[in-house]
Order: structure tokens, then C-alpha cells, then sequence
């Protein structure tokens, strides 16, 4: 391992933070869960636990990829290229950041527009655009100097949302909602669209858990990356399913299992349950940590990206100045000014062209579309890649029949969920939701075939060999300790 590794100084905590950020759990809450309860009814919180066990066996393949190759953050561009060949990792790679690229605009615009709506509370008007753009300079500038204060300010935000949100909702239940606790809400049959409406919860299920694996991006600036991201991704997610699972109920109970339809109709269910049971003012704050959690995801989707393109940037497979890291505080700052730029470009041309709730919609659905398939893929990686088939065979019966048996189960949940985001068909605008995710994949086949074209030397077919990835441990000279 490289001088350029050892000196790196986050540790599990702090690397958790990018994953919790990812997953902007309180952000997600207060999105996600009216969609599910269209569809799932009160047994939004049986869809989301069947997304957590998907998500679980998507963390098993996440985490032994990062144990595979600790020090690359390229995530599913490294996973995917060194398990199923370079094509496989090129598409991966910028489906992946390109889904990630455009949630950082989604996410900002989140909290711009629920800062916007708290402040008009108070009588004052701002544009939600304009909030948008302060924000945005903001993680920016956070970003730029440097991942170590940014993840431990990520740490901070989303736990503090997590704590204020997961009380408000224990005292929802200590209330008893509206007729009392039961286990109603895990009841799959009290769906009014039967397993297609659990599946159409699942949809948002995933989407809450999507972004666990952030933490993957810090194999280069971890401490000791062959544990300290395994440990960070599998802590974060831990936390976000109880804190998931406990919230959904919550709301389930709080409307009342016959009345999931004021659920569904519902664009601020967390506004309207914490106000109705602990009043206006905590309703208040926890709007206030809304726009905080989403402020920590644009934080960290933002870390997130810049480090996929300089891992991409470095192999060539992306302009090479994604690869420049900055001289004095060592972080790869065209990635992210770039990042800055595709998200200022988003909520000026979608979010003004035509309306912010639009782009939020559309684009985190598109996003989610195009993350579950890349998820599918390196489930499909796992189980080919040549070393995690000879790990198996010298451990035991049962760890053999894991490693075979989770990533088939990641499999069918994502694919299940993705065919009920497809079908019965959803309403204009988000029916062009799968037409952007394949645009997406068109321009990335047409750059691998333009790059092969002008004699890259990347044959698109073999995997990236491990004295290549090595290689690109010592890219940043050593001795930098700023990240």
C-alpha cells in the first residue's frame, strides 16, 4: 500500500458520513414515503423492509468488492471494470456518476425549495433559486478544502436530523397514534394494489437506501481502507434501515391504517404528523432539518462524484484533468467544480424552464432507475469475479453458499423493483423517465466507441489488471495528509 494510503487520516466514523450523506435518510423521509403510501397503502413500512433486505444483499456485494480492492474509489466504475471487463466498468462508471451528477441538483433543489417554504412561514419570500445558488457555493467551498472537515460536518448534520426526526417519531408512538399501535402496517395484504403496490413502495424504499455505499469513494483517503469502508458502509446502513423502519411505522400508525390515503395525499407527511402530535413549532424544526439533511447529501454527492471522475480521469477513460488533485489542499477540484457547474446548469435550465417540483421528480426518479441497474450489474460481478470465487471455495459451507445465494437475492428485489417502476405505466412527465436513462446509456456506448475509435489502447473487454490499479496509488504524490 502506498505512502499516499497510510497518510490518509478518516477514519470508520468519519467515513460514514459520506455514506449517511449518500443516503440522506431524514431528506428521503420526507420525499419517498407519500409516493409508497399511493401505492402500498399503510404497508409502506412492510416495502421498505423488504427494500432493506435488498439493500443488504447489496451491501454483502458492495463490501467484498471494497475488501477486493480497499484502495480504488471508483466504486461501481472500479467494481464493475475489474470484475466484468473495461466496457462493463466504462458504462458503469458514468452511468453511475452521471445519476449522481444530476442528484447533487436534486437534492440542493429539495432544500432550497423546503428552506424557501420555511421562510415564507415567517413571511419572508425568497426564491427558492436563489437559496439554491448559496447552497451551492457553499458545499463547493466545503468540498474544496478538503474531504476530513467536510465528512465530519456531514457526520454531524445528519446525525443531529436522525436524532431530532427518530425522537419526534418515538413520541408519536408513545401517543399512540391515531387508534393505537399494531402490526398492521407489516401486514402485505392491507396494500390496496396487492404485491404490485409492495413493489411500487419498494421503488422508494430503495431509493431512501441508495447512495449506502458512498463511503466506497474514500478508499483512497481512509485510514485503513480494507476496514475502515466495509465498517463504514455496513454502520451507516444499520443505522438508516432501524431509522427507516421505526419512521415509516410511525407514520403509518400516526395516520392511521385507514387512512393512508390523507398518507398518500399528503406533500409534507412529516410536517403534518410532527405538528399534529408534538405541535407547530417541532413541526417547524424538523422542516429545518430537512433542508439540512439535503444540504449534507449535496455535501456528500458532491465528495462523491469528484472522486469517481479522478478515478475514472486517471484511467484514462475521462478527460485527464479529472485526475489533477489541488496543490495546496490535495483534492481533485476540477471534479468538483465541474460537479458544481452540472448542477447550476440542471436547476437553471429544468428547475426554472419549467418548474423545480418537476425536476425533483423526474430527475430522482431517473436517478433511481439508472442506480438499480448498476446495482444489478456488479451483483452480476460478484458472482463472475474470478477472486471472489477462489476466496469462496477455500471457506466454509455456508460462506460458499452466501456468497452465491445473497448477490441472486440483491438480483431479483432490483429487478422486481425496477419492473414495477416501469409498469402499469406512470403519467407524463415521469413516463420519460426510462428514455432518459437510456439516452444516458447511448451517449456513454458512443464515448467507448469514439474512445476506442481514436486508439486508446483500452480494449473495452479485459478487466483492468491489479499492478494497474496499484499503479494509481501513487498518482497524488505522497505526504499529504490535508484530506
Amino acid at each position: 500500500m502506498s505512502e499516499r494510503v497510510v497518510n490518509a487520516k478518516l477514519s470508520t466514523l468519519e467515513a460514514s458520513g459520506l455514506s449517511l450523506a449518500g443516503l440522506a435518510p431524514t431528506m428521503a423521509l420526507a420525499l419517498g414515503t407519500s409516493f409508497a403510501a399511493s401505492e402500498a397503502g399503510p404497508a409502506v413500512p412492510f416495502a421498505y423492509l423488504v427494500a432493506m433486505f435488498g439493500s443488504f444483499s447489496l451491501a454483502y456485494v458492495i463490501v467484498r468488492f471494497a475488501r477486493r480492492y480497499d484502495v480504488a474509489s471508483g466504486v461501481a466504475f472500479t467494481y464493475a471494470g475489474r470484475s466484468l471487463g473495461r466496457l462493463a466498468g466504462f458504462v458503469a462508471g458514468w452511468v453511475y456518476v452521471t445519476a449522481w451528477l444530476s442528484s447533487t441538483a436534486v437534492v440542493l433543489g429539495v432544500a432550497s425549495v423546503s428552506a424557501s417554504a420555511l421562510l415564507q412561514r415567517h413571511s419572508i419570500n425568497v426564491s427558492w433559486f436563489w437559496i439554491f445558488l448559496v447552497l451551492l457555493i457553499l458545499a463547493t467551498a466545503v468540498n474544496f478544502v478538503g474531504v476530513k472537515p467536510s465528512v465530519r460536518l456531514l457526520v454531524v448534520l445528519e446525525l443531529v436530523s436522525m436524532a431530532t426526526l427518530g425522537g419526534l417519531m418515538v413520541y408519536v408512538l408513545a401517543k399512540g397514534g391515531a387508534n393505537g399501535l399494531s402490526w398492521k402496517p407489516f401486514d402485505p395484504s392491507l396494500s390496496p394494489k396487492g404485491l404490485s403496490g409492495i413493489g411500487y413502495g419498494m421503488i422508494y424504499g430503495f431509493a431512501g437506501f441508495a447512495g449506502f455505499e458512498a463511503a466506497a469513494a474514500l478508499g483512497r483517503d481512509s485510514r485503513d481502507p480494507a476496514r475502515v469502508i466495509p465498517r463504514a458502509i455496513v454502520f451507516s446502513l444499520i443505522g438508516a434501515a432501524l431509522f427507516f423502519i421505526l419512521c415509516t411505522y410511525a407514520l403509518s400508525v400516526g395516520y392511521g391504517v385507514t387512512h393512508s390515503s390523507r398518507w398518500a395525499a399528503d406533500a409534507a407527511p412529516l410536517d403534518t404528523i410532527v405538528g399534529l402530535y408534538a405541535g407547530s413549532a417541532w413541526a417547524q424544526i424538523v422542516d429545518a432539518m430537512v433542508v439540512v439533511s439535503a444540504f449534507s447529501s449535496g455535501l456528500g454527492l458532491m465528495s462523491l462524484t469528484s472522486r469517481i471522475l479522478f478515478e475514472i480521469g486517471s484511467h484514462k477513460q475521462a478527460p485527464g484533468v479529472f485526475a489533477r488533485r489541488h496543490a495546496r489542499f490535495g483534492t481533485p477540484f476540477i471534479g468538483i467544480v465541474f460537479a458544481s457547474l452540472v448542477a447550476f446548469v440542471l436547476a437553471g435550465a429544468v428547475g426554472e424552464g419549467t418548474n423545480v417540483t418537476t425536476m425533483i421528480g423526474v430527475l430522482a426518479g431517473a436517478n433511481t432507475l439508472g442506480l438499480i441497474l448498476i446495482y444489478g450489474l456488479l451483483a452480476i460481478g460478484i458472482l463472475v469475479d474470478r477472486r471472489e470465487r477462489a476466496w469462496a471455495v477455500t471457506r466454509s459451507g455456508l460462506v460458499r453458499m452466501a456468497s452465491a445465494v445473497v448477490p441472486v437475492i440483491a438480483l431479483v428485489l432490483l429487478g422486481y423493483a425496477f419492473y414495477a417502476s416501469l409498469f402499469p405505466r406512470p403519467p407524463f412527465p415521469f413516463s420519460l423517465e426510462p428514455y432518459l436513462v437510456g439516452a444516458v446509456l447511448l451517449l456513454v456506448l458512443l464515448g467507448a466507441w469514439a474512445l476506442k475509435r481514436r486508439g486508446s489502447g483500452l480494449d473495452f473487454v479485459s478487466a483492468a489488471t491489479e499492478s494497474e490499479e496499484r499503479s494509481l496509488t501513487d498518482v497524488v504524490p505522497a505526504g499529504d495528509a490535508t484530506l
